[in-house]
């Protein structure tokens, strides 16, 4: 695929975290879990104590409530108390407010990818962390947030090239299926033209306000339709058609297989017309993986081991759509941020 030269990665890695890292943290995580006790209390009250003296400009009160949030969850998790301690997650202005956001709005807290977030203060800085917080080696350079920009990067470069593709003899439509904040959309210097494009972006969080992710401009200036619904809703619902491109990042490795075969791939497949494309990507048990789920209790879900094994089973998924009349030719793109690959991204097309 040939990448737009002016959509770009905003945030750079300045490293790429070794094994090390991540066994550290879930042999702490394991061992509390073996042995059955919680964190040692001296770690939590040097938390505490650093929490309160870096944030002297923010009311007492203020503090308590985001301590009696984050405080049982490190009582509980001794790897996340030792992060906290060794990346200096108390000191930064970011942090806690983030891992409360990771609880509450995932598509919030995906936006830390991009380096904002919501702050100790309770603001939401339009671009929090990056070179001036604690917390920048986190968001450069940690496996979840770094493929996430891969993975956005991915889906503006395909938006573009649909558009690019159909500016000369129709309007081009796009679907996006858990469309989140639309981070593809709104960081990679994604060019719209509502002439050329129509942009349907489908989710159900309740925190998200659509008029405001692009404001001041307007998602209908935009070329944007933005549906609070779930993606099974929509899908059952819609009378689209003829859709150039459905997107659906992030999402697919919730799913079991055969529910994912049934109440997503088949109504994509009706919905897209010929020649038409559909991205899915799936995550893969990898060390940071493990690291995620037990160090900020990212929700666990059963995963290839590999992205071998992964592009196996989309193959057999393929191939038994195709003797049902459903036909898609695929392509497979494996993720470039870690030394174990931590996902594939796939683009199916309607043949």
């Amino acid at each position: 695929m040939i990448r737009h030269y002016k959509l770009i990665d905003p945030i750079e890695r300045t490293r790429e975290m070794t094994l090390d890292e991540f066994v550290k943290y879930i042999d702490i995580r394991d061992e509390q879990l073996r042995d059955g006790t919680i964190t040692d209390p001296a770690l939590i009250d040097k938390i505490h104590g650093i929490f309160f003296k870096t944030h002297p400009k923010i009311s007492k009160k203020h503090l308590n409530e985001i301590w009696d949030f984050v405080r049982p969850m490190i009582e509980e998790n001794a790897a996340l108390a030792q992060f906290i301690l060794d990346y200096d997650g108390a000191i930064s202005n970011y942090f806690f407010p983030w891992l409360m956001t990771v609880a509450t709005s995932p598509s919030a807290a995906l936006e830390m990818a991009y380096g904002t977030g919501l702050s100790v203060g309770g603001k939401w800085s339009p671009w929090a962390t990056v070179d001036q917080d604690a917390i920048e080696d986190f968001v450069r350079n940690v496996p979840t947030l770094v493929y996430n920009r891969e993975r956005q990067l991915f889906m503006a470069d395909l938006v573009s090239s649909i558009k690019d593709n159909g500016k000369s003899w129709h309007p081009t439509k796009v679907v996006d299926l858990g469309a989140g904040r639309m981070a593809w959309a709104r960081w990679h210097k994604f060019i719209f033209d509502d002439d050329v494009q129509k942009i349907i972006a489908v989710d159900k969080d309740p925190g998200i306000d659509p008029a405001a992710l692009f404001a001041p401009r307007s998602l209908k200036n935009l070329g944007i339709e933005y549906v609070k619904s779930d993606i099974h809703t929509w899908l059952r619902e819609t009378k689209e058609k003829d859709i150039d491109l459905v997107m659906l990042g992030g999402v697919a490795s919730y799913y079991p297989q055969d529910i994912f075969v049934e109440t997503i791939m088949r109504p994509v497949y009706k919905l897209l017309k010929t020649g038409g494309a559909f991205f899915f990507d799936l995550q893969l048990e990898c060390p940071q993986y493990e690291w995620t789920t037990k160090l900020f209790n990212w929700p666990e879900m059963k995963l290839a081991s590999s992205a071998t094994e992964a592009i196996g089973q989309v193959e057999r998924i393929r191939r038994d759509l195709w003797r049902s009349g459903i036909r898609f030719s695929a392509e497979y793109t494996v993720d470039t941020c870690n030394e174990y690959p931590s996902a594939v991204m796939v683009v199916f097309g309607k043949i």
